[in-house]
């Protein structure tokens, strides 16, 4: 052992250039293996840190609007109580958009805008957060929270002794007053169930919900060796049907896991309070994580490959004192693990010192060491692997050769069998490198599109807020707001459009059929506010709002589906001259009411009639037409809404930001994407520099004789890089196909997606050949300019 470990001090002394450039790219390397891995591992354990995970499913209602994720309250009792493998159950029922909350701290009243759920008593029994103070019972009792600790640390400056304090919560023009219950450690970020304020409900005001109130996610624990098939044969043997109320359509109830539900990409309607990731960004990182460390590994072989014939001589000679072959093997193999273990030691000092930076921020979960302890030491063991195979062929090929080779003269550096492995390792790199490069490529050119496509709407210096208390439906607020000429006009909606996939699915008989789509309601304005295309009939007018029934705008996908048509009647409710009848005012070209993940749907705006309340009353999202100073508007709506309700603060947006921001979790992972390839791409050149680093030593005294011959410099220069130029081309018709395979499968999972061009791949290869030509000439340069007589003296 210590044989071995001066051996290995002594390589690094002997070869330091090597030594560093292995270390320093292996660690780098290394770095970014570990950090992709960290952001791979949030993605692929969402929710699955629940006690039950592996038994906790979410019911689903096959209806005739489409597969819901939501349910009314008597799903509950009615199927979560009635079989024995079901072990617990609970409802949670989100809020549209956020809460106001006040609390007492400190001798006064202080108030934050958070989310809140209500939540049926058995909340802790399927998800099981630990308690940090207070009882199980919390949701089961009347007007109580149940607290994450870094809500009641924020709303109080702790995270216990809050039990028991007033917190009152407040939605449109409601305010209830509640007690703190429990508190409860928060779960990870990767959960679809979220540190929210968890609200208690009576029994009476559960069961007050009528069967048709989709309005809620039921959760399940199934016990351990449940037979799914068989729950929802029972369950489906209920005649649901009849108790919604729905005269046509296949219905019945379907489970999801919940650790599925991340990954889910099928259509679901109204899926409202779900986060959703996409498997295929996931496996892309993944994938880079892994090519980044094969080429760090490729890398690593080479420059130990490369090394060979200047330590045959060694080698040999300590065989010719004796010296076991076992033994030489194993302590060139123990360089090369020590050497791997020396660059991980310096990657984790480069993820530590990244922590403090932005860049952690990229990474969801943070990069801190604290929370990957047993990632960290997977990634020792990875090092580990990298450096025994990295060592094993360079140990097994140094020590083949007999020991009568220590007298023999001349470089053994240009051997066949060398050439191939050398010119095998670096074509293997220039494929990946041509294949990243133009996945980044199309990866930038897919942000940008779906940033930069024409949704239909006119998002253009419209800003728009989420009003609450005496705001909504405020002549007052409208008016003041309509003072300042840096605002043009006010509309308004009952959901923020085109930012999120919040909109309810309403469905009504419209010429002798069942109409299925998703509805906003808005003020007459609003369609014009948007720049909405109208194709047929008319826009709405301010009148609509008096009418007895609601007046209906549909967009095109309706129309094609469902052959609606202008004038069309819908009756709501009642027959005869006792009916609510409403009508279809118009068509509106196709835009994206939802976000670009989703295609466009059937879809309608509703000015609401008397009959449904009428007016703005129901209306809490505002939206802005500004004019001249857009910073000094939002200044100004604000002074306006103070002045009218100073208890809740607005928070005014641009819409085209809130746009932004539903892709922007994308954009961050892709750009991880791209830059993780630029890396592997770097890390890959490195090799190249390696090479031919080593190539030009070993051709010195043939440079010379082809001096001597009368070669000149640019012919040498020739010489080297027309071998490169010619593997470059040979890896691009490699990777060219694979690459734009795996680019389309990738862009099939967009509802909307750039063009493959076919410059992207031209840019790639331009890419590769520039920066190959440029690393080989000036590597070789130095051997073609020198004195042909000391090239010649060199073996």
């Amino acid at each position: 052992m210590k044989t071995i470990f001066w051996n290995f001090i002594t390589t690094l002394k002997r070869y330091k250039a090597a030594s560093v450039l292995n270390i320093f790219g292996l660690s780098v390397a290394f770095a970014a293996f570990v950090i992709i891995l960290m952001q791979v591992n949030y993605e692929l354990s969402f929710d699955r840190f629940h006690r039950n995970a592996d038994r906790i499913y979410r019911v689903e209602v096959e209806t005739p609007m489409g597969t819901v994720p939501l349910v009314s309250y008597p799903f509950g009792p009615t199927f979560g109580s009635s079989m024995a493998d079901v072990e617990a159950y609970c409802i949670l029922m989100p809020p549209m958009g956020d809460m106001y909350v006040t609390v007492e701290r400190n001798g006064s009243e202080a108030g934050f805008m958070e989310q809140a759920l209500y939540a049926s008593e058995g909340f802790l029994s399927v998800f099981t957060p630990e308690l940090l103070e207070g009882t199980d019972k919390v949701l089961s009792e009347p007007d109580r929270v149940l607290l994450p600790a870094s809500l009641a640390r924020k709303f109080f400056g702790t995270e216990v002794g809050v039990v028991g304090k007033r917190i009152s919560l407040t939605r449109s023009r409601e305010t209830q007053d509640y007690q703190v219950g429990a508190v409860y450690r928060d779960f990870p970020e990767n959960s679809q169930i979220r540190n929210v304020v968890y609200v208690s409900k009576s029994q009476r005001e559960w069961q007050q919900e009528n069967w048709s109130q989709f309005n809620n996610y039921m959760y399940v624990v199934l016990r351990p060796g449940a037979d799914i098939s068989a729950i929802l044969a029972e369950w489906n043997r209920f005649d649901l049907k009849t108790k919604v109320g729905w005269t046509d359509g296949n219905t019945k109830l379907g489970l999801t896991p919940l650790t599925d539900i991340y990954f889910d990409t099928r259509p679901l309607e109204a899926d409202m309070f779900t986060v959703h990731g996409r498997r295929t960004t996931t496996h892309l990182l993944l994938a880079v994580a892994l090519l980044v460390i094969g080429i760090a590994a490729v890398n690593f072989v080479n420059f130990a490959t490369s090394l060979t014939p200047l330590r045959i001589k060694t080698i040999n000679t300590q065989k010719v004192f004796g010296a076991p072959v076992a033994l030489l093997r194993t302590s060139l193999v123990a360089e090369a693990v020590g050497i791997a273990l020396l660059a991980y030691g310096a990657a984790l000092l480069w993820i530590f010192l990244l922590g403090d930076t932005p860049f952690g921020e990229l990474i969801d979960g943070g990069i801190a060491f604290t929370n990957h302890g047993t990632l960290l030491l997977g990634g020792l063991g990875v090092a580990l692997a990298v450096g025994l195979l990295a060592g094993l062929y360079p140990a097994y090929y140094t020590t083949k050769f007999p020991p009568a080779l220590v007298l023999k003269k001349g470089s053994f550096g240009m051997s066949p069998t060398g050439k191939r492995l050398r010119t095998l390792l670096i074509g293997f790199q220039f494929v990946v490198s041509i294949g990243l490069i133009v996945g980044a490529l199309f990866l930038q050119l897919q942000n940008n599109y779906l940033r930069h496509v024409d949704t239909g709407i006119d998002r253009t210096r419209i800003a728009y807020t989420v009003l609450r208390g005496d705001l909504v439906g405020s002549d007052a607020f409208e008016a003041e707001v309509k003072r300042s000429p840096l605002i043009e006009d006010v509309a308004y909606s009952q959901l923020p459009i085109g930012v999120g996939n919040v909109h309810p699915m309403w469905s009504r008989p419209i010429q002798g059929r069942e109409v299925n789509f998703s509805v906003d309601g808005v003020s007459w304005n609003f369609p014009r506010m948007m720049g909405l295309e109208l194709t047929e009939g008319s826009l709405f007018s301010p009148n609509d709002s008096m009418k007895q029934g609601n007046t209906y705008l549909f967009n095109e996908r309706a129309q094609r589906k469902y052959d609606i048509g202008v004038q069309n009647n819908i009756v709501e409710w009642g027959e005869g001259d006792d009916a609510v009848v409403s009508q279809v005012c118009g068509i509106v070209r196709d835009f994206n009411f939802q976000s670009l993940h989703s295609s466009i749907e059937p879809y309608a705006m509703v000015v609401f009639g008397r009959a449904f309340g009428g007016g703005n009353r129901s209306l809490p999202v505002a939206y802005f037409q500004i004019t001249g100073d857009p910073y000094a508007a939002l200044e100004h709506i604000r002074r306006a809404a103070a002045s009218v309700d100073p208890a809740y603060p607005v928070d005014v947006r641009f819409l085209d930001e809130a746009f932004d921001d539903l892709y922007r979790k994308e954009l961050r992972i892709t750009s991880l994407i791209t830059l993780f390839s630029l890396l592997a791409v770097c890390i890959s050149l490195v090799g190249v520099f390696g090479l031919i680093l080593f190539e030009t030593q070993y051709r010195r005294k043939e440079i010379g004789v082809r001096k001597v011959m009368g070669a000149t410099v640019g012919e040498i220069l020739l010489l080297f890089n027309r071998s490169f130029v010619r593997l470059v081309l040979l890896c691009f018709v490699i990777a060219a196909p694979l690459a734009w395979y795996a680019v389309t499968r990738w862009l099939e999972t967009f509802a909307y997606r750039t063009p493959v061009y076919w410059w992207v791949f031209a840019v790639a290869l331009f890419i590769v050949l520039l920066i190959t030509f440029v690393t080989v000439t000036t590597q070789s340069w130095r051997a073609a300019t020198a004195n042909p007589v000391e090239s010649l003296k060199t073996e």
